[in-house]
């Protein structure tokens, strides 16, 4: 079975790490914590690296030189979300340390979006995987990396075959080159 990681950038104390298995779309986690900051992320995924064949993150991969994402208006017209935030309003544990793990590590990068879509998509076995993680901890962060991990598999495998960064026009800037935005339908 393919290994994947996930990371879930926060303040200090709120990095979540995860490490997942994805045999036919069903999520097996082998590992997952939450540690202080970016370098214990690293130092934590990086023990996975060498086996991994890719890293999923909740953090943006791109950015856009306009006022926002086109990718993120996209998805606010789909499903109007409040959770997706303006590129420019978020915080810089998240935009800063995602980006820092996503060029140090050097895997296959896959920006995800795990709240979103534990909304508005019909994947039982994540949701699943992702409630039973926070009903043991009280707090998302390793949910949200689990989902994250989760996301990049189906987007590595081919089982998602769309890029919000590609199918959606838009002047981004990738943070990691090759670095893509699967999703599960079409916007």
């Amino acid at each position: 079975m393919a290994l994947f990681l996930g990371y879930d950038p926060g303040g200090k104390g709120k990095n979540g790490v995860a490490a997942i298995q994805v045999g036919s779309d069903v999520p097996d986690v082998v590992d997952k914590a939450t540690v202080r900051d970016a370098a214990e992320a690293l130092s934590w995924l990086g023990s996975y690296a060498r086996t991994a064949d890719a890293l999923g993150i909740d953090t943006l991969l791109a950015w856009s030189p306009k006022s926002g994402r086109a990718c993120d208006n996209a998805l606010r017209r789909k499903y109007g979300s409040n959770s997706i935030i303006a590129q420019n309003s978020l915080y810089s544990s998240m935009t800063l340390n995602g980006a820092i793990v996503a060029k140090r590590l050097g895997l296959p990068v896959y920006e995800s979006h795990p709240k979103l879509l534990l909304r508005v998509s019909d994947e039982d076995a994540i949701r699943e995987v992702y409630q039973d993680a926070v009903a043991n901890l009280g707090e998302d962060h390793e949910g949200d990396a689990i989902v994250a991990a989760w996301c990049a598999a189906l987007g590595h495998k081919r089982k998602w075959t769309i890029d919000l960064y590609a199918d959606i026009e838009d002047d981004i800037e990738l943070v990691v080159p090759g670095a893509r935005y699967p999703w599960f339908e079409r916007l």
